[in-house]
């Protein structure tokens, strides 16, 4: 993309609103915070040519909802805020977008057996402590909920949330062998 080319058309004369003269104002306020804007994104995203895309994102983004903007307020924090959220739009998006291997011709699906699945979750559940087996089976195969997990223990639900995680960050890395 290059360098943000915004313009306007020339005023029309005496019979211009001045709401449009305020609204020109604060295009050209925003303007002036492009090279902050996109110095911003380029160290969220990390990338050069997403930084470019998002700042054309947050300009068409500020500008389209210049009215919710307070004049009172801090300009430069309306537009890091705009730029944040479509900084975490891109990222969503690109999150949903199915990866290069989930193309059919690459990728070979096999769904084991039952007795194959029981047998894989019996190997996996045996890494877990005898505490992380019985949160994780309550959770995920009871359905219960983390309050009802912790209210049934006598612990806090910091610490069945704590065991739950651990418990998932052991299965994922033995989920390859």
């Amino acid at each position: 993309m290059g360098s943000c080319n915004l313009s306007r058309p020339a005023p029309v004369g005496l019979g211009e609103d001045p709401s449009d003269d305020l609204a020109h104002a604060l295009e050209d306020r925003i303007l002036t915070h492009v090279p902050r804007l996109r110095a911003f994104l380029r160290k969220l995203s990390g990338s050069a040519q997403d930084a470019e895309d998002l700042v054309q994102d947050t300009l068409e983004r500020s500008l389209r909802y210049r009215d919710t903007f307070d004049p009172g307020g801090s300009l430069p924090g309306w537009l890091m805020t705009t730029a944040f959220r479509c900084y975490l739009d891109l990222r969503e998006r690109r999150r949903r977008e199915p990866g290069p291997l989930a193309d059919a011709n690459l990728v070979v699906a096999t769904t084991p057996s039952p007795v194959e699945a029981r047998d894989l979750v019996g190997h996996l559940l045996q890494r877990l402590s005898p505490v992380e087996q019985d949160i994780v089976l309550r959770f995920h195969h009871r359905r219960e909920t983390v309050a009802e997990i912790s209210n049934s223990l006598g612990v806090p639900t910091g610490t069945v949330k704590s065991h739950l995680h651990r418990a998932r960050r052991k299965l994922a890395e033995g989920d390859g062998q």
